[in-house]
């Protein structure tokens, strides 16, 4: 054995631990995996664990796009799950076991478009002497199951209400108590506007981990829900008249130990500027990104919170990119709550660095670029998925098999939509001729 390997199976011995799951994000964000015993996993995964290459891009529903690279083209055949040690971690809700994240290799080369690589090969390329930091604030709803359906675990609209908050106590704190083991550091939750609507807020840290622990604080948010009889749900509309869920990304940089977005006035420093100046000119892109999604483009309003417009402001909530008070950082506001982390983060930052690099300026801020001139972001997923397919700098960072796979999916799930027929329809029209 190994010293990598005696290593990990102390760690394993220790939490006593008997079953291990390797784990990876497919082009949805969702969480697939394997499970192996313990014995097993300690024998094979170092040479890694073989996995069909066609779960990276099927849909949520496991229906197969077609010219994916990774079906028909390549036989159906394997790649391997090459697991990242420093990504164990014992499951809260299990005794016995743990889960490991796993990046995937095909050929022996890391396969760009897989999710974890994506966003790997943006920070390989980012050389322009800064540090970035990156915050995730995700907001979802907790749903009650019922005969008629799901309905919100709390009712009316509740921002921040004390008594309201406190209905939930159950969940959070069983949240709370899993989340350190878990590599989750959570400090603070919140009830958002829509009924059942929460926001459970963690630390920022750097681009992978923060995309890690967002994957993760999605399976543990879902899992807790589970085990506190109600339903956790990321999904960005559940219900057209109540309020969208959204996932709201802050990125920070340091330069030298400063805030290289700060002018020493808590306003935007040249770079600053260059940076938010590449999100609105890759806008349109990123909205393929952080709304994949048919139900997310429900969310859009131009009277509300949710980003219509390729806009950018100061502490300016109607905006898609705004800079908060307080320590200087951009916040990216485009993205719906089901927005794969390691893809939105990825694409974010490819497009920021696009416009440091290329010398970009921001333009005019403010509520006057919202009301009158600006440019409205996508409002379908074909207008946003076609932007992005003639987007040549987001897909130079990114990688051309990333963009494809993540293209392939997303298609192949409108497919199926456009192929159901709904009660809406049933009820609308079986009756008119």
């Amino acid at each position: 054995m190994t010293d990598t390997q005696q290593t990990m199976a102390k760690r394993l011995e220790a939490a006593d631990v008997r079953h291990v799951f390797v784990e990876f994000a497919d082009v949805n964000g969702m969480s697939r995996s394997k499970q192996l015993t313990t014995e097993r996993f300690l024998d094979v995964w170092e040479d890694g664990i073989p996995v069909n290459m066609l779960l990276l891009v099927q849909t949520t529903r496991n229906e197969v796009p077609s010219n994916s690279k990774f079906g028909e083209a390549i036989g159906y055949g394997d790649g391997i799950l090459r697991p990242d040690p420093s990504t164990l971690r014992t499951l809260p809700w299990r005794d016995d076991a743990a889960r490991v994240l796993c990046d995937v290799e095909y050929e022996g080369q890391r396969v760009a478009a897989a999710p974890r690589s994506a966003l790997r090969n943006v920070l390989d390329s980012a050389d322009v002497g800064i540090e970035f930091g990156v915050g995730s604030e995700l907001e979802f709803y907790l749903l009650e199951e019922s005969d008629e359906g799901y309905a919100p675990a709390t009712d009316h609209k509740h921002e921040w209400v004390s008594e309201v908050t406190e209905r939930v106590a159950p969940f959070y704190d069983r949240l709370s108590k899993w989340a350190p083991a878990y590599g989750i550091p959570i400090h603070s939750l919140e009830h958002e506007h829509g009924p059942g609507q929460l926001e459970v807020l963690f630390d920022h840290s750097d681009a992978l981990t923060q995309a890690d622990r967002t994957f993760d604080f999605v399976r543990l948010v879902k899992r807790t829900a589970t085990l506190t009889d109600t339903v956790g749900t990321f999904m960005p509309k559940p219900f057209g008249d109540e309020s969208g869920s959204g996932y709201h990304l802050h990125v920070s940089a340091q330069r030298d130990g400063e805030n290289a977005f700060d002018d020493g006035a808590d306003t935007l420093s040249e770079v600053g500027r260059q940076f938010v100046g590449g999100l609105v000119e890759h806008a349109d892109a990123l909205t393929a990104f952080g709304i994949p999604t048919l139900n997310g483009y429900k969310r859009l309003d131009p009277e509300g919170f949710a980003p219509y417009a390729a806009t950018w402001g100061y502490d300016d909530r109607r905006t898609a990119f705004r800079v908060p008070s307080g320590y200087t950082r951009v916040e990216n506001r485009i993205g719906a709550a089901d927005a794969n982390p390691y893809l939105f983060i990825a694409a974010t930052l490819a497009a920021g660095l696009d416009g440091i690099e290329r010398g970009l300026d921001a333009g005019r801020s403010g509520a006057e670029t919202v009301d009158g001139d600006a440019r409205t972001l996508p409002q379908t997923p074909m207008q946003a998925f076609e932007a992005l397919e003639n987007d040549d700098a987001l897909i130079g960072r990114l990688g051309s098999d990333a963009v494809e796979a993540y293209l392939c999916t997303r298609r192949r799930d409108l497919a199926a939509f456009d192929a159901c027929v709904t009660d809406w329809e049933r009820e609308r029209y079986v009756d008119m001729r």
